[in-house]
């Protein structure tokens, strides 16, 4: 072989092993693949018992399901492997440090997204309770503000108050604040309640609880299925119709309907699972139909409300506001 034709397969083969390590090579991304679904109103089993996810003391079967979508995190990627997801719908490539902050350990970060999972449920069951019409009080969590903790809030300025929306508009000013102490009514002068450390707590008749100790799964975005899991679960009739609706979404205590992360993979995931109907956030939208989901109608909700609506409105044959 002539010296030329040596010096060429010679470089081939060099550039052939360069690009096979560098292709080998992790890269700062990460994958967010479809994950596992959950039936909020179906049960899981751990040491051969069932755990029911909802219960209630006054409780009505669904034939259909309602079910919470998940998205893996793929933490150690190659370039050969991001090349490939990036290519596909199904799968969503990260920068590796919006997704694990610098300075914050996995642990920490395991103990944020448990928290929200946590807060996630309280969140569902006051909006629930709020959607059904049950009181609600403002309560200080802790001492804060010039306010104790226990104190119930009952009027700022004279006037009447119900929801912490109601408070925005003192988020800033002082304030006159009148709380139920001890069972008495006190006003508390000088009050920033932007400062004040407060929650909104509804009435349960119900005796709802919530149970995922089966169930490995953190963050927020499960908080509207819980939510509308706990208003099928304890009013007659079946939202579901019998269909498999799955969704996604944050709430908050009076049941606004937040944005989420992976949009694109549960979508793609409840489209495998066969779901009839996906509930997805309004500011989610534009993404959520990228995702080929022929035969899944992809509803649009702002609220806990919207999305009762809509599966009513479904049951009975009629329209709903799509994505």
């Amino acid at each position: 072989m002539r010296r030329r034709g040596i010096t060429v397969l010679l470089g081939a083969v060099l550039v052939a092993l360069l690009t096979w390590q560098a292709l080998s090579m992790d890269v700062a991304y990460v994958v967010f693949s479809p994950g596992p679904t959950e039936d909020v109103l179906g049960s899981e089993e751990i040491d051969g018992v069932d755990h029911p996810i909802i219960t209630a003391t006054t409780e009505f079967e669904s034939e259909g399901e309602l079910r919470l979508t998940t998205v893996r995190v793929m933490q150690s990627v190659t370039l050969a492997e991001a090349l490939r997801y990036w290519a596909s719908d199904e799968y969503a490539i990260i920068p590796r440090d919006l997704v694990y902050p610098p300075g914050e350990s996995e642990e920490d970060i395991a103990e944020e997204q448990q928290a929200d999972w946590v807060e996630s449920q309280s969140n569902a069951e006051q909006a629930a309770l709020a959607y059904l019409g049950e009181p609600a009080v403002i309560s200080v969590v802790a001492d804060s503000a010039g306010l104790l903790a226990g104190d119930v809030v009952t009027a700022v300025d004279g006037t009447a108050v119900t929801s912490l929306s109601s408070l925005a508009d003192y988020a800033d000013s002082e304030t006159t604040v009148t709380v139920t102490r001890a069972g008495a009514a006190v006003s508390v002068p000088g009050v920033v309640l932007g400062e004040a450390d407060l929650q909104s707590v509804h009435d349960d008749p119900y005796g709802i609880e919530i149970d995922t100790e089966a169930l490995d799964i953190g963050g927020p975005s499960a908080g509207m299925i819980f939510a509308l899991g706990i208003v099928d679960r304890v009013t007659e009739g079946d939202l579901t119709d019998g269909m498999v609706v799955a969704g996604t979404g944050e709430i908050d205590p009076e049941g606004n309907v937040g944005p989420i992360g992976g949009i694109q993979q549960k979508v793609a995931a409840s489209v495998e699972l066969g779901a009839e109907v996906f509930l997805a956030p309004a500011a989610n939208c534009s993404d959520a139909v990228t995702v080929p989901h022929d035969g899944m109608t992809i509803v649009r909700v702002e609220t806990l409300e919207d999305a009762v609506s809509a599966l009513e409105s479904l049951a009975a044959g009629g329209e709903v506001t799509t994505c």
